[in-house]
């Protein structure tokens, strides 16, 4: 591939190399992953190569709906990817590289939560609850004020090395709702894509009235200045899991209080609509996967090792962190 650029992704335990005839690829990708360049013949091994062309797609190749082409030997661990739109290349490239993540996490038989997560040193604050129930906002609130690293956003995984719980996030957009956004625009700088939203239309509305809307602006972890993917190791952490609700309007924050039955009050936040879903975890590399019954299996167990180590509770809040942050620092030896 001679004339190409070469770079090589970080995903943490694991990195992929990529070659393309397209200098904007690069520029794309660094929005997402930690790129360095890469000298084959030099530098150490990588999980897999992908070859990413502007080009039309070989005949042979399997196509994606927008008629990007792909092909990729298990046994060389070489993928190639064309297309003749270089968003449509971009994008599929992206999901390929999270693929190679999501294969290591699946030998270490990950679950997924619908949870957000933030860390610092010393904790790290697991924020569970359905759509609606201010994760993006609680964990997004801590990174940009309260100093910590912002983990995950929706998609948060846990697994499990020798050394114990690990957890990581799958790289994607971080939705950021219209009202949350206006909380902390003097912190947030541009987004990435704002799916036409006009912000002068919303900046004339009362504050309260933005909260009511469902329009987003969509940012990635490194354009706020974060990294990721981070695996992060909880054993030698103090952990709290927050399964979080909005408190109702005129009422105040209440005390977090713990459960009782932590594992099945986390069960319904395992997210198998992602994992089992063929149009959002895509396949353009072959890997194996457990199928449902093994991985509510796997889940199960996740869920009883996170619940053994940590500080399980219900909270109501009202969009920020710091009140419940406030009451952990102020438990007797710590949490646990």
């Amino acid at each position: 591939m001679t004339g190409e650029r070469w770079c090589v992704v970080h995903l943490g335990p694991v990195r992929v190399a990529v070659a393309t005839n397209h200098d904007r690829l690069l520029h794309y990708l660094r929005d997402f992953y930690p790129l360095d360049a890469w000298h084959p013949e030099r530098d150490g091994a990588v999980a897999w190569t992908i070859e990413a062309r502007l080009a039309a797609p070989e005949p042979a190749m399997a196509r994606t709906p927008w008629r990007v082409g792909y092909r990729a030997d298990r046994d060389t661990r070489r993928a190639k990817i064309c297309s003749t739109d270089a968003r449509n290349l971009a994008i599929t490239v992206r999901k390929a590289i999270r693929e190679v993540l999501l294969d290591y996490c699946e030998a270490h038989r990950y679950t997924m939560l619908h949870a957000s997560a933030v860390a610092d040193d010393d904790r790290v604050v697991i924020v569970v609850g359905d759509k609606g129930s201010g994760k993006t906002t609680l964990a997004l609130g801590a990174a940009l004020t309260g100093g910590y690293q912002y983990l995950s956003n929706d998609h948060l995984i846990l697994y499990r090395n020798p050394n114990g719980l690990v957890v990581t996030s799958l790289p994607t957009p971080i939705p950021v709702k219209i009202g949350t956004y206006f909380d902390y625009a003097d912190r947030l700088g541009q987004p990435w894509e704002n799916e036409d939203v006009n912000l002068d239309e919303f900046r004339l509305m009362p504050p309260r009235q933005r909260y009511g809307h469902d329009r987003r602006l969509l940012y990635t972890y490194r354009s706020l200045g974060q990294a990721n993917p981070l695996h992060t190791q909880l054993d030698d952490r103090q952990v709290v899991v927050v399964l979080a609700r909005y408190a109702p309007d005129g009422q105040p924050v209440t005390a977090p209080v713990p459960v009782d039955n932590p594992a099945a009050a986390l069960w319904p936040h395992v997210r198998f609509d992602w994992v089992f879903d063929a149009v959002l975890n895509t396949h353009h590399l072959p890997r194996t996967e457990r199928d449902r019954d093994t991985y509510a299996r796997d889940a199960v167990e996740r869920l009883a090792e996170l619940s053994a180590t940590s500080l399980v509770v219900q909270w109501r809040h009202h969009g920020e962190l710091g009140p419940l942050l406030n009451v952990l620092a102020h438990r007797p030896g710590g949490q646990r």
